[in-house]
């Protein structure tokens, strides 16, 4: 791995390859899945069923893809920040990284509780049932769809932001950061 100058500017030391695939697989699987949430609404209500049977498998898949993430950052040091990066931007990014996995539980276990109580089992891609984790309770199916509806819209705010800071790195900072993440 590539050591830091003094100045910052000498390329990063990158993730593993495992870290950097998962990271860009969650996060293409979380655009879709927002996508799918918010422009999907007005459609008929067939092709709308049909695309929240896909945002239900994915959001399942994003649970799954994050546990093994997490698992994988546990036992797989990160590369170090530039010594460029800003005290308040490590406290930052810290911040955001957290709530990401958070978020990147929350949501898919509070879709998948919001499924149960409204007894509506979830069809993973047409391949398998994924069993309730609670009985049919419609006051709290009620509650949950409301909550991961907030925590959708947290997420692409989060989203937004952490797309933000990327760009600021890559092209007001230049300092290569972007670099540790890229799959090429």
């Amino acid at each position: 791995m590539a050591a830091f100058a003094d100045d910052g500017t000498t390329a990063a030391p990158r993730y593993t390859r495992v870290a950097i695939w998962l990271h860009w697989l969650i996060g293409l699987a979380v655009i879709a899945n927002i996508g799918l949430a918010m422009l999907t609404e007005d459609l008929p209500r067939e092709a709308h069923r049909a695309a929240m049977g896909v945002h239900k498998s994915l959001g399942m898949t994003i649970l799954a893809l994050t546990v093994l993430r997490i698992l994988w950052r546990l036992t797989h040091k990160p590369p170090p920040r530039p010594p460029s990066v800003k005290t308040w931007e490590r406290w930052a990014s810290g911040l955001v990284h957290f709530l990401f996995y958070a978020l990147l539980i929350l949501l898919p276990l509070s879709g998948w509780v919001w499924m149960s109580a409204a007894d509506r089992p979830i069809d993973f891609f047409g391949l398998f049932t994924i069993p309730s984790i609670v009985t049919p309770d419609r006051e709290v199916a009620d509650v949950l769809h409301d909550r991961h509806e907030t925590l959708g819209i947290t997420m692409l705010a989060l989203v937004a932001l952490h797309i933000l800071a990327a760009l600021k790195h890559q092209f007001v900072d230049r300092d290569r950061l972007t670099s540790r993440m890229n799959p090429f």
